[in-house]
């Protein structure tokens, strides 16, 4: 072997090649790092820290719990007594009242006004005298009123009803109504203006002003009605509507579902509906829902016994009455003589002391007599001026 020793140089172990690449990687992502922080710096130097809740969270109380009942039920408890003292401070200075529909008169008082007694009778109730008009127009037969409200129309006002009654039954004209101005007429009655103008003017002398006021005063007072695309005066020679007419004024306060409808007038429910809302768009009926059911009355009826008219319809209230109009008799002899559950008699009885129709004092129940005959001036069904008069 030569003097000259070759040194060769060692091969590297496998162990580390693996250490000097992870070197490598470590230092490559360092600087990867570094660079992408100086181009995009974070946004806040430290992240916030979360801090666990202490207790266990619940995000609803347990309603089963006995301290959540407890403390749910003095709440209510606080809520309620809250509002008992709000509704005495609100009811502190009013006193109690009690439904009168018509206020009892004596016999002098009555003969200076059927309405009202005299301690009311002032200058605050100015429809005294239009509503004693009405009680004694209620009593007249509709079908008469109407004919003499016709017979009281000038000459103009009938022909151009009889003009209308072609015109409005032509459908290629829409029913809107408008009969302001003459510029601004709705089609239909722009038909009917210058029809009445070309059948008016030249052969009887009417001028144009007087037929647009006449055509806009027959269509304020109901005498015609675009809608049911007829005139008021049709109506009297519909048989059938007439009928139904007749028959409000008879049975006033009566509904749809009526037996005495179908017996006589021999129409069924559904078509009583349509000639009766015929009749209140001419403005000859009204209806009132008085509880559940829809009531009819004629318009010129005044409204003052409407509750009374509907509360009458039932058989069992009037012969309540009539009992007691005749002898003072406890509950128990009502319900007895009349085959009824003393509880139903004991609910018609607290009504009709709500409606001042009774009066109980101690044990005894008294009628207030001096309303039902004035309920009979008007509407002779119920008759409990026979039994008072006894």
């Amino acid at each position: 072997m030569s003097e000259k020793q070759i040194i060769r140089p060692k091969k590297p172990k496998t162990g580390d090649k693996n250490i000097n690449s992870e070197k490598e990687k470590t230092s490559s992502s360092s600087q990867k790092d570094e660079i992408i922080s100086s181009l995009y710096p974070p946004k806040t130097k430290s992240t916030p820290k979360i801090e666990q809740f202490k207790e266990e969270f619940k995000p609803f109380p347990d309603t089963k719990s006995d301290t959540y009942k407890k403390s749910s039920n003095k709440s209510k408890e606080n809520i309620k007594i809250h509002q008992r003292k709000e509704q005495e401070e609100d009811l502190k200075g009013i006193k109690p009242t009690i439904f009168q529909p018509f206020p009892a008169i004596t016999r002098s008082e009555a003969a200076i006004s059927p309405e009202m007694p005299i301690s009311i009778q002032n200058e605050s109730i100015p429809s005294l005298d239009k509503t004693i008009d009405q009680l004694e127009i209620a009593k007249e037969n509709p079908i008469e009123i109407l004919e003499r409200e016709f017979e009281n129309l000038s000459t103009l006002e009938k022909n151009i009803l009889e003009i209308a009654k072609t015109i409005l039954k032509k459908k290629k004209y829409s029913s809107e109504l408008e009969i302001e101005r003459v510029e601004t007429m709705s089609p239909l009655m722009e038909q009917l203006y210058s029809k009445c103008i070309a059948r008016l003017t030249h052969t009887k002398g009417f001028s144009k002003e007087s037929i647009f006021s006449c055509i806009k005063s027959l269509v304020d007072k109901k005498w015609i009605v675009t809608e049911q695309r007829r005139t008021r005066r049709e109506i009297l020679q519909a048989t059938t509507l007439k009928n139904v007419l007749n028959f409000i004024h008879r049975h006033p306060g009566t509904h749809a579902r009526d037996s005495q409808i179908e017996k006589e007038l021999n129409i069924t429910r559904n078509p009583f509906i349509k000639h009766a809302m015929v009749l209140e768009a001419f403005g000859l009926i009204r209806t009132k829902k008085i509880g559940r059911t829809q009531n009819y009355f004629l318009e010129n009826v005044p409204d003052i016994f409407d509750d009374l008219v509907v509360l009458f319809i039932n058989p069992l209230v009037t012969n309540i009455l009539m009992i007691l109009i005749k002898e003072k008799v406890g509950l128990s002899e009502i319900a007895r003589r009349l085959g009824v559950y003393h509880g139903a008699i004991q609910y018609h009885i607290k009504n009709l002391i709500k409606m001042n129709l009774i009066t109980k004092v101690g044990n005894n129940l008294n009628v207030n007599t001096e309303l039902l005959t004035r309920y009979n001036d008007l509407f002779k069904v119920p008759p409990f001026g026979n039994v008072i008069s006894l």
